[in-house]
């Protein structure tokens, strides 16, 4: 099969909460929203494979879908009769969009906007029956290149543990892929693109606003006119953008002309990628997998709870009384949870790997060494479809820290991912990309 013969549409639609709306993804932030620094909006992007059945690739410039998935893939597939298997929902993760998860988000800002939610979730029902009726023969490019605004925030403390700060000393990924899809006589048309960092470049601050992937996205669109530009967010979960404060040896929040900064450098990197002769032609069967695996987290001792009960850290004691209150109600928690791995499978060309978490960068830099003998690209995006929140790898679990302890009681979870999480998710997406052993 050539590349000429998919075929491809896209529509977009904005999202952009009303000021005043409440902002998901920080617990100390108690006011709502005052302003607007840039419009938030979803990118529906729908492909086929000479015929085969279509398949839809979401992105919207919020959080995530999170428990909004079913609901969202419920009214897209009544709006385009596509089955679920075939929707592959992400977040780019912005931290300036509306509060949605009716667990979290509910109990530190009370009731959500439903109306607005639900409206939305229509309209993008909308945008991806556009999409599908957009679809036109299609040759697809895919490149890779480099960026350097991102580092690790979880720096090793030398004690076997790990600090919230910048670092280079462990793992992280400058790799930045890219897919140009043109029309058959080689006009661009749409570039989708991915990248490994957390958009919390700002802070906690009140304005509505999609961070650095929002103008990489402008870059790109004023540098090539008539072209839109889709950002899928990486394995960003351990990464963040590299401003450093040197003062506190931490991080410094930036202004949005900063953050607009970070954002022209990464779509300076996209354009570069675009402007070499290095760009491989995509080509083959497209061919979608779907799993769902059952990953649990640790149950602590009575002994343990009771001793946070007098901890310093208000959500530490909150977790602690949670777990005690259920169990001496005789309903413990759950430690069971369903998680969606996702593959997408351009012949031996590209394989695009999709994940319900904020994933560690080390899955990302696994499976490119695993499957890169097998596939041109590989691809692995983290905040897909309904999201658990943090999965670290086993080699992170011993550390402990935000990604691994802090946030899972947050959520109320009994405690972090077991030991045997990572190789459990690695086994399901190499049996989605056919191979039977894990890698």
């Amino acid at each position: 099969m050539t590349s000429t013969q998919y075929c491809v549409g896209l529509a977009t639609v904005d999202v952009t909460p009303p000021v005043g709306i409440f902002l998901a993804g920080y617990a100390a932030r108690d006011t709502p929203s005052d302003g607007v620094y840039h419009p938030l909006r979803a990118i529906c992007v729908a492909m086929e494979d000479e015929g085969g059945v279509p398949l839809l690739l979401v992105t919207i410039e919020w959080l995530g879908f999170y428990d909004r998935t079913t609901e969202a893939r419920n009214k897209i597939g009544a709006r385009t009769g596509l089955p679920h298997e075939r929707i592959v929902l992400t977040g780019t993760h912005t931290h300036c969009g509306p509060v949605l998860r009716r667990g979290m988000d509910s109990r530190r800002h009370g009731a959500l906007d439903e109306e607005f939610i639900d409206s939305t979730l229509d309209r993008l029902a909308e945008c991806a029956a556009e999409a599908l009726a957009d679809r036109q023969p299609a040759r697809l490019r895919a490149g890779m290149g480099w960026c350097g605004i991102s580092s690790s925030r979880r720096r090793p403390d030398g004690k076997g543990g790990v600090q919230f700060r910048p670092s280079l000393d462990a793992p992280h990924d400058h790799q930045l892929s890219v897919l140009a899809i043109e029309s058959v006589t080689g006009d661009l048309r749409y570039v989708l693109f991915s990248y490994a960092c957390h958009p919390t470049s700002t802070g906690p601050i009140l304005q509505i606003g999609g961070d650095y992937p929002t103008f990489a996205c402008d870059y790109l669109e004023a540098r090539h006119p008539g072209v839109t530009a889709a950002f899928f967010q990486g394995c960003a979960g351990d990464q963040k953008v590299d401003a450093r404060d040197a003062a506190h040896n931490g991080y410094q929040r930036l202004t949005v002309e900063e953050v607009r900064q970070r954002g022209e450098s990464l779509g300076e990197g996209v354009a570069r990628v675009l402007a070499t002769d290095d760009l491989h032609d995509i080509g083959g069967p497209l061919k979608v997998a779907q799993e769902s695996v059952s990953l649990t987290t640790d149950v602590p001792e009575e002994e343990e709870l009771q001793r946070h009960l007098s901890g310093p850290d208000d959500y530490v004691r909150e977790w602690a009384k949670h777990h005690l209150d259920l169990r001496a109600a005789g309903m413990p928690a759950s430690h069971i949870f369903d998680f969606e791995v996702q593959t997408l499978q351009f012949g031996s060309d590209l394989a695009v790997i999709t994940l319900a978490g904020e994933m560690s960068v080390e899955y990302a830099l696994r499976y490119r060494r695993a499957f890169g003998g097998e596939f041109n690209d590989v691809w692995t995006l983290g905040y897909a479809n309904e999201m658990v929140g943090y999965v670290p790898v086993r080699r992170q679990i011993p550390e402990g820290g935000y990604e691994v302890v802090d946030n899972n009681r947050r959520l109320l979870y009994t405690g972090p991912f077991s030991m045997e999480t990572e190789e459990k998710i690695s086994a399901a997406v190499g049996r989605c990309l056919g191979f039977t052993r894990t890698r």
